[in-house]
């Protein structure tokens, strides 16, 4: 006759968890210990707010979009706000560079109770990296930018080992995203100006030059105007005709000049801050006691699997089909 099945061997939870629970307290006391010599990290963040296309913004940064022929209307949604070109322009290489390469001044400590420091330098000295292209990755971590396509506030985080230092680091990329956007939107502008400024001069040359033409003929020429030589008198009015047109150039010039200068201020982009940042005071990680528990747990179920691995192999094939 064949054999019937052995039953699955039993499982005594109150044998079995003994000696789990133990080795899960001895995990969580580790990682408590372990987790004193880990660095806190502080975290500042600047908030922005979607411009609402007030009149003197450009229209390409009103609408968000690159095209000089852009509509002036105010965008309907703010996923087409511009502060999707600010989170491009947060992430470029140029940014990266000024963030990477400017010194800062700030205290850190290299673990949770050590002594804190004073020190000196780049960003690329805090991380470590030789230049720019390997600090790019690690800069991506440390300056994260997130967008609400809702409301279409933006923020800019900065984490460090430094509460000083984060909040140098935000603060400086939003400067120098406010320095971008009025370079970009002032160069229409600047670019009329320094034409009209060069123009300017130039005219201003020609207008002198012809004064002094017109002063040498008036000098040898007394009373040209009752001359009666004929000769005299159209040269006369031909060099005081000459001496009006200039001056009426360099007049029109000089308007056009101070207009271009007018325009390309008020072309400004106004980058509008709800938050430029705050000093951090409470740490943003690491989370030990999250670390503790996830130790206790893994170290924990894995000595119980293992103390009731030949149970649990049993229960398992007794639930499979035969086939």
């Amino acid at each position: 006759m064949p054999k019937s099945p052995s039953p699955p061997a039993s499982l005594n939870f109150r044998t079995s968890l003994r000696r789990p629970l133990l080795h899960a307290g001895l995990a969580g006391l580790a990682a408590a210990v372990g987790s004193v010599f880990l660095p806190n990290y502080y975290r500042s963040d600047a908030r922005i707010l979607s411009d609402t296309g007030h009149a003197g913004a450009s229209s390409s940064l009103r609408t968000g979009v690159w095209a000089p022929t852009a509509p002036p209307e105010t965008y309907s949604s703010r996923e087409d706000g511009p502060t999707v070109i600010y989170a491009d322009i947060l992430r470029s290489r140029r940014m990266a560079e000024q963030l990477l390469l400017k010194d800062y001044e700030y205290g850190f400590r290299s673990w949770r109770f050590g002594r804190r420091q004073r020190t000196r330098g780049t960003l690329l000295d805090y991380m470590g990296a030789e230049n720019v292209d390997r600090a790019m990755a690690p800069l991506k971590r440390l300056l994260t930018v997130q967008r609400d396509p809702k409301s279409g506030l933006l923020t800019v985080s900065a984490e460090t080992r430094s509460p000083e230092l984060s909040l140098q680091v935000v603060r400086k990329a939003a400067d120098s995203l406010r320095d971008f956007l009025v370079e970009l939107s002032q160069a229409a502008g600047q670019s009329k100006a320094r034409f009209t400024l060069g123009r300017l001069q130039e005219v201003q040359l020609k207008y002198a030059e012809q004064g002094r033409e017109f002063e040498r003929f008036q000098d040898a020429n007394r009373h040209w105007e009752t001359s009666p030589a004929p000769g005299v008198r159209l040269q006369g009015a031909r060099l005081r005709d000459s001496l009006e047109l200039w001056k009426q150039v360099m007049t029109n010039l000089t308007l056009n000049h101070e207009q271009a200068l007018l325009e390309a201020q008020n072309d400004t982009q106004t980058l509008l801050l709800l938050d430029p940042g705050s000093l951090p005071v409470e740490k943003s990680k690491p989370a030990r006691a999250l670390l503790c528990f996830l130790a206790a747990l893994a170290v924990g179920l894995g000595s119980w699997i293992a103390r009731n691995r030949s149970a649990l192999t049993q229960r398992i094939l007794a639930k499979e089909p035969s086939l």
